[in-house]
């Protein structure tokens, strides 16, 4: 489900996932939705705004209205706690939808829970870690594993000592 919803779709993901993905794809127009200002390609649909073919991310749409990049996020929900963070309104808009996941006792909290509170707390920064982890270094492996098949097309299949890498990490 997390995969769905901070990737933009995948699959192997939850059926009520999915089902949203679907419902974005409609709201924007397209199933290939990406924000249409210069150089930036956002493609998730819970971070974009708009109808295809005027589409943008919703920093972008911020940005337009004269308004800040950022938004203050609830980490474990609204009705759990006024602690907020700034993160960027992309994120936010990805972090919302996450919460949408949560069970509703966690995330409405009706009684004021204690254990509850503390259950969305985590479940708040789980969802931050995954989104940091997806969007901020998630395309590294993939890269690294086209430069290596890059690199073995040029340099060889030993590549890294035909460029005199010695690296403490060495194969």
């Amino acid at each position: 489900m997390s995969a769905t919803i901070v990737n933009g779709g995948e699959s192997g993901d939850s059926l009520e996932a999915l089902k949203r993905i679907e419902k974005q794809y409609r709201r924007l127009g397209t199933r290939t939705p990406v924000c249409a200002w210069p150089g930036c390609g956002e493609r998730n649909p819970s971070a974009l705004v708009g109808h295809h073919p005027d589409i943008s991310c919703y920093e972008h749409y911020l940005l337009r209205a004269g308004k800040k990049p950022y938004k203050a996020h609830h980490l474990a929900g609204q009705a759990n706690s006024d602690v907020t963070a700034d993160v960027p309104g992309n994120e936010h808009r990805i972090l919302s939808e996450l919460q949408r996941f949560w069970p509703e006792d966690t995330l409405r909290n009706p009684e004021h829970s204690p254990l509850l509170v503390a259950a969305a707390a985590i479940r708040g920064w789980c969802d931050v870690m995954r989104v940091i982890i997806e969007r901020g270094v998630g395309w590294i492996p993939e890269f690294l594993e086209w430069l290596h098949r890059t690199l073995v097309d040029i340099h060889g299949v030993d590549w890294w000592m035909k460029l005199e890498w010695n690296g403490a990490h060495s194969a």
